[in-house]
């Protein structure tokens, strides 16, 4: 019996690295602490255009990786916080009702795009990380994206392999470029105290990243550092119906 063409393909491992180099969404702090999850359809607007097209709901939450229904809920909300318009079923020149509705980035929020999380394709997948466990994540990963450009001025590139990234990375600061008070999760993401802690929580479980945290000597919160793990892994196998299944593991 032949092999499909999805036997004949080879499961891929990415790591957190790996995954700033493929696809993945912006979600623009600004918008993220008004609205939360619906910055998600936000961002599966702004894959499409930044302008004003017409575009069926479906083809967003494609993008978005969301739920059809989530989405429609999520456009609604920004629409109502002035972060997108609907102008709903435009006409063709000839007069017929388009078939899809018509979005608008506001300039608004366009002025809100320069600060933003990044949140990788993987992480929408993944049915167990919950929104506080996305954009903890998006936040952080931001932040390796940013160190990534700083190590890349030095020298790295991605022919020298992550290993030798670490390197670089302790050189300009290493865990220490990873601390983020909580005030400043807060700000960025606008969760409550209690979700940033269950993000926090449920990301370490999963392996993606090492957070210690830190106290005062007064007894109130510090910045905890919240570390990329260089040993974790997303597994994507493909399926015999042209999907994939993802499973995270730490390697070694």
């Amino acid at each position: 019996m032949q092999s499909s063409d999805a036997d004949k393909k080879t499961c891929e491992e990415i790591s957190l690295l790996d995954s700033l180099n493929g696809e993945w969404l912006k979600l623009p702090t600004k918008i993220m602490s008004d609205v939360g999850p619906a910055t998600q359809t936000f961002a599966g607007v702004l894959m499409i255009a930044n302008r004003e097209t017409y575009v069926s709901v479906k083809a967003i939450a494609k993008r978005a990786r969301l739920p059809i229904g989530t989405v429609r809920k999520h456009l609604v909300t920004l629409h109502d916080h002035g972060w997108i318009e609907n102008f709903g079923r435009g006409h063709t020149r000839s007069g017929r009702a388009r078939r899809t509705c018509t979005f608008k980035v506001t300039s608004k929020a366009k002025a809100a795009l320069c600060d933003y999380g990044i949140l990788p394709w993987w992480a929408c997948r993944y049915g167990r990380l919950q929104w506080s466990g996305k954009a903890v994540l998006s936040v952080v990963l931001a932040r390796l994206a940013a160190m990534k450009r700083a190590v890349e001025e030095q020298g790295w590139d991605e022919s020298l392999g992550e290993e030798l990234f670490a390197e670089f990375l302790e050189t300009l600061g290493g865990e220490d470029r990873f601390r983020f008070s909580l005030e400043n999760l807060q700000r960025q993401t606008g969760l409550w105290s209690q979700a940033i802690v269950m993000g926090k929580r449920r990301l370490k479980k999963l392996g993606i990243v090492d957070w210690v945290r830190s106290t005062r000597d007064d007894g109130g919160d510090d910045q905890d550092i919240i570390f990329p793990n260089a040993a974790f892994r997303v597994v994507v196998t493909p399926t015999t119906d042209d999907l994939v299944s993802l499973t995270f593991k730490v390697v070694g």
